[in-house]
């Protein structure tokens, strides 16, 4: 099942380089270069391929300055997605097809736990949790002032050994949601982390979810901070897509 489709075709070219972390130079078939904007705040790091194929999605916004949006490069283990905000419309529609749904056997047999969240009906995204913090999902039911609090994290980040990790630079926001993530779950609330693991569409799922961990060499307080929430009983989640030109699709839910 395409959970997530692309409304339209993506257009393909080269990765020739990144500029200013939110611009990328992109060779077009006809030899001429196009400016696209680069919807990731983080490193890339092992993700800065130059000459890989690169696609390219048209903005439906024709006032945009740059036309095109940076989705998908080929990469060696197979396409990643560098747009991270497709990590936070995937969970959606995830959370769409299942909170308040009958059973669905397909998703069932890949691992989404329908008895975690069998309590909650409903779900918003963006919610203030505090005066500091908002997560990305939260789960109710009008009969319970118990809520679910989920934040989502997309994964690009390929170590040398084939692993792989989160983050790919230092997060001091990460950080911050760990810490409220485990404030939540002592006040009595769900709270759950997913990583989706936005490469490696050549990589068998389970291989992906089973190597992945924190970065530890690159933001070690990160990683210490993920060992404490899962002790305080903080979920984490992986969660592998399939990934291709017309969109994803759900490979694998994975605990962490």
């Amino acid at each position: 099942m395409l959970l997530l489709p692309y409304d339209a075709p993506l257009r393909q070219g080269l990765f020739l380089k990144r500029e200013k972390r939110f611009m990328v130079h992109v060779e077009l078939s006809d030899g001429t270069t196009d400016i696209v904007h680069c919807p990731n705040s983080g490193s890339m790091k092992s993700c800065l391929d130059y000459g890989c194929a690169a696609y390219t999605l048209l903005s439906p916004n024709p006032d945009r300055k740059l036309k095109h949006t940076l989705e998908l490069l080929q990469l060696q283990d197979g396409l990643a997605c560098l747009n991270t905000g497709q990590a936070n419309h995937f969970v959606y529609r995830l959370l769409e097809e299942t909170i308040g749904k009958p059973i669905q056997n397909s998703f069932q047999n890949i691992g989404f736990p329908y008895e975690k969240f069998q309590n909650y009906t409903c779900f918003s995204r963006e919610v203030k949790y505090n005066v500091h913090t908002r997560f990305d999902f939260c789960l109710t039911t009008p009969s319970s002032p118990k809520k679910c609090w989920i934040e989502v994290k997309s994964v690009t980040l390929r170590r040398d050994d084939g692993s792989y990790a989160f983050p790919d630079a230092v997060t001091t926001r990460g950080q911050k949601h760990l810490e409220e993530l485990m404030h939540a779950k002592r006040n009595g609330d769900d709270a759950y982390l997913f990583f989706v693991l936005m490469r490696g569409s050549n990589v068998e799922a389970e291989s992906i979810a089973t190597h992945f961990s924190a970065c530890s060499e690159i933001d070690p307080v990160y990683a210490e901070l993920l060992v404490q929430a899962k002790h305080h009983g903080v979920g984490v989640c992986i969660l592998v897509p399939s990934i291709s030109v017309h969109g994803f699709s759900l490979r694998l839910f994975h605990w962490g």
